[in-house]
């Protein structure tokens, strides 16, 4: 069994996020984020990998308010089921994808290559 979190949000019912896997990550982001003259965002989010299966995890993501009290534990055992799970990316769209944004990048910024 590895280790993961417990994570109660303003005393509600915990989500317990981890994986009984060989080789995983498991994340716990409380962000605080001020873009321009947009309102901040504030929000929690807990996700993870298990590198065994390749399969990414989500458990939650919620936005919070000022106020909010977010206990983080760290448990092992038994994990709550992830509310959404997808496939790695495969190596080849990673790639595919990077150069899709090189050739974007490349064009837009033409006039400052020949610097």
């Amino acid at each position: 069994m590895g280790h993961g979190f417990e994570i109660r949000i303003n005393g509600s019912q915990p989500i317990r996020a981890g994986f009984s896997a060989e080789s995983y990550v498991v994340t716990c982001i409380l962000d605080a984020v001020r873009r321009d003259a947009t309102e901040e965002e504030l929000s929690v989010t807990i996700t993870g990998l298990n590198s065994t299966d390749n399969v990414h995890a989500e458990w939650s993501k919620q936005e919070l308010r000022p106020g909010d009290v977010v206990q983080i534990t760290v448990v092992d055992g038994i994990y709550d089921t992830p509310r959404n799970t997808f496939p790695r990316i495969a190596e080849k769209d990673i790639i595919a994808q990077k150069l899709k944004y090189f050739h974007i990048l490349k064009e837009e910024l033409k006039e400052y290559l020949n610097e």
